[in-house]
């Protein structure tokens, strides 16, 4: 009870500011058909009208570039129209709507085009009374869907690039807050996390939006390289938190940290600006603050030649410049192309050639299916009035995991009791047509207005929606009400139990594939690590992020399975993953190794080995039995450092301060690529006795 009233706390916190524009755009496009149906005595096509118009807006995305959401609304319309056909045909014989229902509802969740507004509207449509002939409801279905389509579009021609700028100002501004916090004093890993998250989320959604644009071949390249662009700000930001970690070991009272903090608050007030106005004001302060970091570097260099700072410091703030000049040139980049913008002609959304169908696959699908015939033969067997309801209440709320189950058959009680309370009150003061008309425009306004800041008050307020529609030639009293509310509650049980008896546990058998691949594929990109082929390496990052994610999925759908709780070493294998994929990241970005640079490609061998030989365990369910050397080897990476250092200085008193000798080399790739590879190793350890099998 604790847990759900926490999560309806959850489900009804407000994230943002409402969308009262857009709530009040469907709140007028689904009462216009009502007014009109009403003022000219056609009460039921209204109706019809109106529920065609909610079933295409059900299915909307405001956060798509507007080509992409005109595809959507159109294929949400025309399935919702064939659902309405599809009801209305079947509306004889009772038996056979039974499984027909249940079998939409499972292919809905199969395949994603068939989705909840076509399924809801063959349930409403075969509960619905018998009126207007099969290709006139069809039509009329068609025409609410596409007057609220057109509504929904009118802007475009003004707005259409504005999902594209605010997809790239959030990209932007994640990005530079990341680049503060690797600069200063390290945060904490939750702190550090939520930032990087957040980091890659906007990027990802960014690049989505991107690739729904239909722009020039010109502005296509622009678009690619922006993204390119920030993506080597996030690699060179995650390599400078590494970098400034080790630094600041190698010299804790240097003066040089302060330095770095004023150049990453500069860079990133010339991302931030370039991203949120378009100008690049900020880029040559930002430029001139890196000047100054190398400016005293070289100070820095010069002291440890001195031998007053230890070498190794001046080499990692070497390397430390390198990246803030890679981080500075491409936010100056970013600066110009945004000055430039990207410009998209008015024109109407192109259609592609049908692409192969996505499907789901696993139990739910069955299990809906099953469920909604179940239902529909409780209704039929009751005789049961209001039986869309009980029906409509089990298609919504079982979900593919128990908890999240639960969690929707609470939100949709909670809803349909205040839905259908507050229409039962409005009409008992006020009866009458006119006056549901504006209770339904309330609920749709305040529904869509929530509906992408609070999932708890877009179900309370759209819940009851569909339902006033499908039943707004009927009377409504207080009775009534209750038998809906009672019905939904039912629903919602029905919804439980079959979430709790078929098949409620099936996440934990994929577990073992999940971690093998995770292994793997993180053994790989150490491997890559060793050609330094940097597109390479980018693509077993990515590889392994995947794998990982998939992982971490498994483990979230574990927890909400009954009486499942995901192991915390899992978890924490997940956490180890990410950061050995920061620390390759981070080693991806210092010079490369040379013959003098120590144990480096050995170490990468080494860990790649441990990751493949703990996955083989895994797979086989037999623990490790090949040792190695592993923790030994890490143990030389400092000794290593040491006599690279001594040599160098060596060098320096011998006059050899300015060229770049084999030893200089060698230091600058030990000493910048220690803190990586000493990451890395002690990740992948974290990584092998998290998930290794236990005894």
């Amino acid at each position: 009870m604790r847990r759900i009233a926490g999560a309806l706390r959850g489900d009804f916190a407000v994230a943002a500011r409402p969308a009262w524009g857009y709530g009040l755009l469907c709140a007028v496009a689904i009462c216009l058909p009502l007014v009109a149906g009403v003022l000219t005595g056609h009460v039921r096509e209204g109706a019809t009208a109106a529920l065609g118009g909610y079933l295409t807006v059900f299915g909307d995305a405001p956060g798509l570039p507007y080509g992409e959401r005109a595809r959507k609304l159109l294929r949400t319309a025309f399935m919702a129209t064939l659902g309405v056909g599809l009801g209305q045909l079947i509306q004889p014989w009772p038996w056979l709507a039974a499984v027909v229902i249940g079998l939409v509802a499972a292919a809905g969740a199969v395949w994603p085009v068939i989705s909840v507004p076509a399924v809801l509207a063959v349930a409403l449509t075969y509960f619905a009374p018998s009126g207007a002939g099969l290709p006139a409801r069809m039509a009329i279905t068609a025409a609410g869907g596409l007057l609220i389509t057109a509504l929904v579009l009118v802007l475009w021609p003004v707005r259409r690039l504005q999902p594209l700028r605010t997809a790239f100002e959030e990209a932007g501004t994640a990005l530079a807050d990341l680049l503060v916090a690797a600069g200063r004093a390290p945060l904490s890993d939750e702190s550090w996390e939520s930032l990087r998250r957040r980091a890659v989320t906007t990027h990802d959604a960014a690049a989505r939006a991107f690739s729904l644009y239909r722009v020039s071949q010109e502005d296509d390249r622009a678009l690619e390289r922006l993204l390119t662009t920030l993506d080597r700000i996030f690699r060179e930001t995650i390599a400078l938190r590494v970098l400034r970690a080790a630094a600041v070991q190698e010299d804790p009272d240097g003066r040089w940290a302060e330095e770095l903090d004023e150049t990453t608050e500069a860079l990133a007030h010339a991302l931030r600006e370039a991203v949120t106005l378009g100008g690049q004001a900020a880029a040559p302060e930002a430029m001139d603050a890196v000047g100054r970091f190398a400016d005293l570097n070289e100070e820095v260099r010069r002291a440890a030649h001195a031998r007053r700072t230890p070498l190794p410091a001046a080499v990692l703030l070497g390397q430390i410049r390198r990246c803030l000049d890679r981080v500075g040139t491409a936010v100056r980049s970013i600066s110009q192309q945004a000055e430039e913008a990207v410009e998209v002609g008015p024109r109407l959304p192109r259609f592609t050639r049908p692409r192969l169908p996505v499907l789901s696959t696993g139990h739910h699908p069955v299990r809906l299916g099953l469920a909604v015939t179940l239902a529909m033969a409780l209704m039929l067997l009751a005789h049961e009035h209001y039986a869309k309801w009980f029906v409509v209440t089990v298609l919504v709320s079982l979900r593919p995991a128990y908890r999240d189950t639960v969690d929707r058959v609470t939100l949709r009680v909670v809803g349909t009791a205040v839905g259908a309370a507050g229409a039962a009150v409005v009409l008992a003061v006020a009866p009458g047509h006119t006056y549901l008309i504006v209770f339904i425009g309330v609920c749709a306004l305040l529904g869509f207005a929530f509906r992408g800041v609070s999932y708890g008050y877009w179900t309370m307020f759209a819940t009851p929606l569909s339902l006033m529609l499908s039943d707004f030639t009927l009377p409504l009293d207080w009775g009534a009400a209750a038998a809906r509310v009672t019905l939904t509650v039912a629903g919602g049980a029905l919804a439980l139990v079959v979430a709790r008896l078929l098949w409620p546990r099936g996440h934990r058998a994929s577990l073992t594939g999940r971690i093998v691949d995770t292994l793997e594929r993180h053994a790989a990109l150490v491997r890559s690590l060793v050609d330094r082929d940097p597109k390479a390496v980018l693509e077993r990052i990515s590889d392994a992020s995947e794998a990982a994610r998939l992982l971490g999925d498994s483990l979230d759908r574990l927890d909400k399975e009954p009486g499942g709780s995901a192991p915390q070493r899992l978890r924490d294998a997940v956490t180890a993953a990410r950061r050995l994929r920061d620390n390759a990241l981070a080693l991806l970005a210092v010079p490369a190794p040379v013959e003098e640079s120590g144990p480096t490609v050995t170490l990468l061998d080494m860990v790649a080995d441990r990751l493949e030989d703990v996955a083989e365990a895994v797979r086989t369910g037999r623990p490790l039995t090949r040792a190695d050397d592993l923790d030994r080897v890490l143990d030389e990476l400092g000794a290593q450092v040491d006599r690279l250092t001594e040599r160098r200085l060596g060098e320096v008193d011998e006059g050899a301060a300015d060229r770049m000798t084999g030893v200089r080399r060698g230091v600058m790739h030990a000493v910048a690529a220690r803190p990586a590879l000493r990451g890395l190793g002690a990740e992948a350890l974290g990584l092998a006795s998290f998930t290794a099998p236990r005894a």
